[in-house]
C-alpha cells in the first residue's frame, strides 16, 4: 500500500512539475535576464585554483583545451552525439516536449527520478552558465536560457559551441583535444567507431574513459552505434562491422601539452579522479608537496642522469601516512605529454611486493603465526603439478617467517597462502583497497596476477602497516570548493587488521634493507622489493636471456611517508630487459626521497599485545633461551613459554 501511495504521489508531483514548466515558460523572462545569453568558447570561463598542502596557490592552468570550428568536425561525430544525446536537436527550439513526456513516463514507471530530459542546448547552458545544483529554479533558468539561445544562434553554432565545451574525461575539454588525446587525430578524421566512443563518454566521461574502463567504454560505444543505426546515420553493414571492434584496438594516444611542467602529472591525476560533472568547481586544495614533486621531475626527466636508456620508463608515488594524502606523483617519464599513468592507471604485476599483503600478514592475522614461526623451504609444486622455484633455484629447509620474507622465498609464501585460504587472503587485501575481480590462482601468492594492481593501490595498502592497522583510500584532494558547497576529505581511517599484525610485519620488513647500503641514515625503514619476468614465448621471440627481468618494483615506508616506485619498458623491445643496474634504480630513488623528506629518528615503540622474548629454535619450534639465542617479537598469548629439552639438561 505504501509503495502504491508513493507512486501515486510521485506521479502527481512529476505531472504537476511538467505542467508547471510548460505553463511557466511564457513568464520565465520576467524574473531571469535570459536575453544576455551568448555562446562561450570554453567550458570554464573562470579558472580553477589549485592549492598545495600549505594552502599556497600553485596554478590556475589546469585544462587541456583548443577551439575548433564545426567545419573541422567530421559528420560522424555530430551524428553520434545527436543519436545518443538528443535525436531531435535539429527539430526542437531548445527544449523537447517529446523528451520531457518520455522522461516523465519513465520516472513514474520506475517510481523514482531515473531519467532527465535535457536537450543538447540545455546541456550546454547548464555546463556554461549554471551550477550543478538540483533545484527547480535552476531547471527553470536552464529552460529559459535554452529557449533564448535558440533564438539568437543557429543549430550549427550551438552544436559547435557544445562540442567545444564538453568534458571528455580527466581535464580534457572539447572535441579537438579529445580527438588528439584518444586517437592522435583531428576532429575531421574521426571514424564511426571513434566518434561513437567520444559521444558515449559525454554522459559519464571518467567512467566511460576507454583507457581506464575499456569494457564499459566498448558497451557504451556499441549503444551509440545502435542509436546511430536507428537514426539512419549508418547502415546495418557499418553497424555490424563497427560493433565487433573493442576500444583497445582503436586507441592511439597523442601529443597533449606544449608546456613542460613538474606539476602536470599531479594536476592530471587530480582531474582523472574528480567526481563526474565537476564544472562548478572553483578551488581545489591538495596534499601536494611541491618540493617532492619537483624532485620527481628532476629524477624522471633524467636531470640526475639516473637512466641509462631513454626507452626505460618509471613511475613514482609518495604518500603522507598521517593524512593518507598523495604528496607527489609521476606516472611516467613524460612531463610534456599527457600519457598513460603507470602510478594510478596501469595495472602492474606486483611481483614479491604482494607477499606481505596476501601471504604473511593474513597468516599472522588469522593463524596467529609470528616472525619466529618455522616453515619448510623445500621442493614444492602447485596443485596442478607445476613445479615452483625460488629465485635462486635452491631450498633452505626449515626457516623462520622473518627469514622467508626478508629473503623473498617463493615456496614459503605459497605455502602460507594455501594455509590461510584464498577467500580469507583476498578478503584481507580487499580491506586494504585491493579488490581482485578475476580468477584466483596459487601464483597470485607470489605476484603472478592475471590482471595486476596499480602502484598507487599497493603503496596505499602498505600504509596500513605504517599506521598499525588503519587504512584509508589515498587521495590528492583535501577539499573542493564548488559554487554552491564545500566538500572535504573527512573520511576517517578504518582499522582493518590487528595492530599487532601490522607491528610484526613492520619488524620483518625492516630486515629487507637492514645494514645494507640502501638503509636510511637516521630513521626506521621498512620495504619490500618485487620483480617480474617474461614468459618463455616472449623470451624466445625477442631474443632475451632466460633470467631477463621485465619489471622492478619497490614499496618502502617510514612512520610518516610511503613511497612506491616502478621501472620497466612500456613494450617489449628486442634485446632489452632490466639489467642489474636498472633493477636497483627504484632503490636509489627510494633512498634519496626518504633520506631527504622522511622525518628523522622515527621508530616504533612496543605496543599493547606485543611482547619481546629471548628465544632459540629447536626441532623447528621457538623456545625460550638462556644463552646463544636471539630476541624476537610475539603476539601475547602466542609467545614460547618453555625451554627446549636440551637446555633443561644443561
Amino acid at each position: 500500500m505504501k509503495s502504491i501511495l508513493n507512486k501515486i504521489f510521485l506521479s502527481f508531483t512529476l505531472l504537476t512539475l511538467f505542467i508547471f514548466i510548460i505553463g511557466s515558460i511564457a513568464g520565465i523572462f520576467i524574473f531571469h535576464n535570459a536575453r544576455n545569453t551568448s555562446l562561450f568558447t570554453i567550458k570554464n570561463t573562470k579558472p580553477i585554483y589549485i592549492y598545495d598542502a600549505n594552502n599556497k596557490l600553485v596554478t590556475t592552468d589546469t585544462l587541456y583545451y583548443e577551439y575548433t570550428s564545426i567545419q573541422e568536425i567530421h559528420p560522424n561525430m555530430i551524428h553520434a552525439v545527436i543519436a545518443i544525446e538528443d535525436n531531435d536537436f535539429y527539430r526542437h527550439q531548445g527544449i523537447s516536449l517529446k523528451r520531457m513526456a518520455a522522461s516523465l513516463y519513465q520516472n513514474i514507471k520506475s517510481n523514482e527520478i531515473v531519467q532527465g530530459a535535457s536537450t543538447i542546448t540545455q546541456q550546454y547552458i547548464k555546463n556554461t552558465y549554471l551550477t550543478n545544483e538540483k533545484t527547480f529554479k535552476r531547471k527553470i533558468n536552464e529552460i529559459a536560457l535554452a529557449l533564448e539561445l535558440e533564438k539568437k544562434y543557429t543549430k550549427d553554432q550551438i552544436m559547435e559551441a557544445y562540442l567545444n565545451t564538453v568534458l571528455f574525461g580527466s581535464n580534457i575539454y572539447g572535441i579537438k583535444m579529445a580527438s588528439r588525446y584518444y586517437f592522435n587525430k583531428k576532429p575531421n578524421e574521426l571514424s564511426i567507431n571513434e566518434a561513437a566512443i567520444l559521444a558515449g563518454m559525454i554522459q559519464l566521461p571518467n567512467f566511460y574513459n576507454p583507457f581506464k574502463n575499456p569494457t564499459e567504454s566498448t558497451k557504451r560505444k556499441n549503444l551509440v552505434l545502435k542509436r546511430m543505426l536507428e537514426e539512419k546515420y549508418i547502415d546495418e553493414k557499418e553497424y555490424q562491422a563497427a560493433s565487433k571492434i573493442n576500444v583497445e584496438e582503436i586507441l592511439n594516444k597523442g601529443f597533449m601539452n606544449n608546456k613542460e611542467s613538474y606539476l602536470n602529472p599531479y594536476i592530471d591525476y587530480i582531474f582523472s579522479n574528480l567526481p563526474e560533472k565537476s564544472s562548478s568547481i572553483s578551488s581545489i586544495y591538495t596534499y601536494l608537496d611541491t618540493n617532492i614533486q619537483k624532485d620527481l621531475y628532476q629524477i624522471l626527466s633524467n636531470k640526475t642522469n639516473l637512466f641509462n636508456d631513454e626507452d626505460l620508463n618509471c613511475s613514482i608515488v609518495v604518500l603522507d601516512n598521517k593524512t593518507y594524502g598523495v604528496k607527489a606523483i609521476a606516472g611516467n617519464r613524460s612531463f610534456h605529454n599527457k600519457v598513460l599513468n603507470y602510478a594510478s592507471e596501469i595495472l602492474l604485476q606486483p611481483g614479491s611486493t604482494i607477499k606481505p599483503l596476501l601471504d604473511y600478514a593474513p597468516a599472522i592475522e588469522y593463524l596467529n603465526y609470528n616472525p619466529a614461526t618455522v616453515i619448510i623451504d623445500e621442493e614444492y609444486q602447485y596443485k596442478d603439478g607445476t613445479k615452483l622455484k625460488n629465485y635462486d633455484n635452491s631450498y633452505l629447509g626449515p626457516i623462520t617467517l622473518r627469514k622467508a620474507l626478508s629473503d623473498s622465498r617463493n615456496i614459503p609464501a605459497v605455502k602460507l597462502f594455501n594455509e590461510v585460504g584464498y577467500e580469507r587472503a583476498f578478503q584481507f587485501i580487499k580491506n586494504l583497497g585491493i579488490d581482485k575481480k578475476d580468477t584466483i590462482y596459487e601464483a597470485d601468492a607470489i605476484g603472478g596476477s592475471t590482471t595486476g594492481y596499480t602502484l598507487l593501490s599497493l603503496a596505499n595498502a602498505y600504509q596500513a602497516f605504517a599506521n598499525l592497522g588503519y587504512y584509508k583510500k589515498a587521495s590528492a584532494v583535501s577539499k573542493i570548493e564548488y559554487d554552491v558547497e564545500i566538500v572535504t576529505n573527512s573520511l576517517k581511517p578504518k582499522l582493518v587488521m590487528k595492530p599487532a599484525t601490522a607491528f610484526l610485519i613492520n619488524t620483518m620488513l625492516h630486515d629487507v634493507f637492514k645494514n645494507s647500503s640502501y638503509d636510511l641514515n637516521d630513521t626506521y625503514l621498512m620495504a619490500k622489493t618485487g620483480q617480474t619476468n617474461y614468459d618463455k614465448k616472449t623470451l624466445e621471440k625477442y631474443k632475451l636471456p632466460s633470467n631477463a627481468t621485465k619489471d622492478s618494483l619497490l614499496i618502502a615506508y617510514t612512520k610518516d611517508l610511503t613511497i612506491g616506485v616502478w621501472i620497466g619498458y612500456e613494450k617489449v623491445i628486442e634485446g632489452k630487459y632490466l639489467d642489474y643496474y636498472m633493477k636497483n634504480i627504484p632503490r636509489t630513488i627510494m633512498k634519496f626521497i626518504l633520506n631527504t623528506y622522511a622525518q628523522k629518528d622515527q621508530y616504533y615503540e612496543e605496543i599493547e599485545g606485543i611482547t619481546k622474548q629471548y628465544i632459540t629454535i629447536y626441532n623447528n619450534q621457538p623456545y625460550l633461551a638462556r644463552n646463544n639465542g636471539f630476541y624476537e617479537y610475539f603476539q601475547e598469548g602466542n609467545q614460547p613459554l618453555t625451554y627446549p629439552n636440551y637446555d633443561l639438561k644443561a
